[in-house]
């Protein structure tokens, strides 16, 4: 029975791998995103002007000259680091400014190809782990710290439903995604989006709180009847300061001394690049990139026994933590 087992799970994922991602349902219109669920579109935000929030920063004369030609520049400098960034550079299709595509066109062959990559290796990250896990007929928890509209958490789902779909058997039955975000609104379009494409049925929670006030709330968490524990962690280093960005390494370190089964923890951000800062410098974007050596040694100190592995393209990269007990 296992070997049987075994073999219908390797050719159910590998249909499962080639069909579109969650990611895939997004689309544009008229200056805003919908997710399509079921033949149903579901609104999940607008860039247009009068919808979006001022800038958190102090743009330079040139800032304000070039969010008013590239849309993206616009959404950059009054939503860094939000979904409508992601899903912005993911749709990459340039819209017009005051002075038309072109200036937007030039924003987004800077601006998608690493924010793509590094979103590219984080789900597939997270994919090796859930397959290999349902392989294993193993259990896992997986927390998205910072999740915005918890796509990662809905892929999981779109995953296991169709793998339990195409088997004809529920092989994977106990796991949940838990999204961590102090954004309400998109806590709230993940919700609403799991129940369309999964009905009641799915293993999607949202927590709406700050991370750094979470660890206390956790404790309630029973983790130890799972097998395996991903946390995804992805957009923090370039909006914390050094001070909170330890701190938070090491209460993510903590929580997951807590766990006795195998950990797999997924830690991205931007590496400096001069070229960059320069170039954010002359615009009053305040992005907080890290130097390498400065964040591996910061992680390999604080996460003692695991194992630290990483993957670098365009200034990026990617780190898989790891620990396991096998």
């Amino acid at each position: 029975m296992s070997n049987q087992r075994s073999v219908v799970l390797k050719n159910v994922w590998e249909i499962v791998e080639q069909e579109p991602t969650v990611w895939d349902y997004i689309e544009e219109k008229d200056y805003s995103f919908y997710c399509k669920a079921n033949q149903e579109k579901i609104f999940l935000s607008s860039f247009k002007n009068k919808d979006l929030p001022s800038s958190p920063y102090s743009l330079t004369p040139l800032g304000k000259v070039l969010t008013k030609l590239s849309t993206l520049a616009n959404i950059m400098s009054r939503l860094p680091g939000t979904e409508e960034v992601t899903f912005y550079v993911l749709l990459n299709s340039p819209h017009s400014g005051f002075l038309g595509k072109k200036t937007d066109k030039k924003m987004l062959r800077i601006a998608a190809p690493p924010l793509v990559w590094r979103r590219q290796q984080i789900r597939e990250r997270i994919t090796q782990k859930v397959r290999d896990y349902t392989e294993k007929n193993q259990s896992f928890f997986f927390l998205d710290i910072g999740s915005g509209g918890g796509f990662d958490s809905l892929e999981i789902e779109r995953l296991i439903h169709r793998v339990n779909e195409l088997s004809g058997n529920s092989f994977v039955k106990h796991y949940q995604s838990l999204n961590v975000d102090i954004d309400e609104k998109w806590l709230n379009n993940n919700k609403i989006v799991a129940e369309k494409l999964f009905g009641l049925n799915h293993h999607i929670a949202e927590e709406n709180i700050s991370i750094f006030d979470f660890w206390e709330k956790s404790k309630n968490l029973t983790l130890n009847r799972y097998d395996n524990l991903i946390i995804s962690c992805n957009g923090f280093a370039e909006f914390l300061s050094d001070i909170e960005l330890r701190k938070l390494y090491k209460e993510i370190y903590k929580f997951s001394q807590d766990f006795e089964g195998n950990i797999d923890i997924i830690l991205p951000f931007a590496n400096k690049n001069k070229k960059q800062e320069t170039l954010g410098k002359k615009i009053g974007f305040q992005f907080k990139a890290k130097a390498k050596a400065e964040i591996i040694n910061m992680i390999e100190e604080i996460f003692v026994n695991y194992k630290v592995l990483y993957h670098e393209k365009y200034s990026h990269i990617v780190m898989n933590i790891e620990k396991n007990i096998d």
